[in-house]
């Protein structure tokens, strides 16, 4: 019998198949060697950051801290506009907070009237052009127990919504012109557009975590009054409102204090929703914030 297929052939390719073998398995443990540990070296790293956040640390350990500060700049920016908001509250479902837009204008003062003759007391978010233009009904406003809210300065939204540094500008302006008129800094404030609009879809996530961090709360609506509309009837506005208020869940009405179609409808809404025994309420830094996103 010759070499191939006797015993001592089958016998050397044996051994050569475990050599193989070994060869190929010991190549595979050193890589999975060297993976794992270049795969522990972040999570290393990041328990370090972990620990160096918690406690107080010598500066030079402190870099990963100024690298977050480099990517959000704005962090750091405007340091006087932070404010301390109340424990929240519940909105009542038997409430009807009145809120008017984009003002003041100069049917301001007329809707102001209503609102006295009525002893009742609503929320106006100001846009801060307005706000220099008729300074006199900012003044009004606070003195007769209305709450002042923030509606931004330009109301330029491509402008504002270009990023969150660009809002926060833009915010810090109104913020001031309220506050040099009062004495008082607003914590409330709402979206142009509301908190979710075609502007600000890719920043607004960002945009609202900032302006939460910084103590302000925005507010939304579940009631239009429809005034901003083109070729809308004060017939319409009256109905858009009285119809739609509800015992089931707070009321946020949203309308316009630039319209004077509102105007004309503003007495009729609180006649109606009044005769309902529905009470009217401004809203407040300590109520929960009623937003698209709840």
């Amino acid at each position: 019998m010759g070499y191939f297929g006797s015993v001592k052939f089958f016998r050397h390719l044996i051994l050569t198949i475990l050599l193989v073998a070994a060869s190929v398995l010991c190549y595979f443990s050193v890589r999975v060697y060297f993976y794992k540990g270049n795969d522990r070296a972040p999570a290393k790293e990041a328990s370090i950051q972990k620990h160096t956040d918690a406690v107080d640390t010598p500066t030079e350990t402190k870099k990963p801290a100024a690298s977050k500060a480099t990517y959000f700049p704005y962090k750091n920016k405007y340091p006087k506009l932070y404010v301390a908001p109340d424990e929240e509250k519940e909105l009542d479902n038997n409430d009807v907070y009145l809120t008017f837009d984009d003002g003041p204008s100069k049917y301001t003062g007329a809707f102001l009237d209503i609102l006295k003759k009525h002893n009742i007391h609503a929320t106006f978010f100001v846009v801060g052009t307005n706000v220099e233009k008729y300074p006199d009904m900012i003044r009004r406003m606070h003195k007769e127990g209305h709450t002042i809210a923030i509606h931004t300065y330009s109301h330029r939204y491509k402008e504002i919504y270009s990023s969150v540094d660009a809002y926060l500008s833009d915010f810090a302006k109104v913020n001031n012109a309220i506050y040099s008129l009062t004495g008082k800094q607003s914590g409330l404030f709402r979206f142009p557009g509301g908190s979710i609009n075609v502007f600000n879809y890719r920043i607004y996530e960002e945009l609202t975590a900032e302006m939460l961090r910084r103590g302000f709360r925005f507010f939304d609506w579940n009631v239009s009054a429809g005034d901003a509309a083109k070729r809308v009837l004060r017939a319409n506005i009256v109905s858009n409102v009285a119809d739609n208020v509800s015992r089931r869940h707070p009321n946020v009405v949203l309308m316009h204090d630039t319209s004077e179609l509102s105007l004309s409808a503003l007495d009729a809404i609180v006649v109606s929703l009044k005769a309902k025994n529905y009470v009217f309420k401004p809203l407040k830094s300590s109520c929960r914030p009623l937003t698209f996103t709840k």
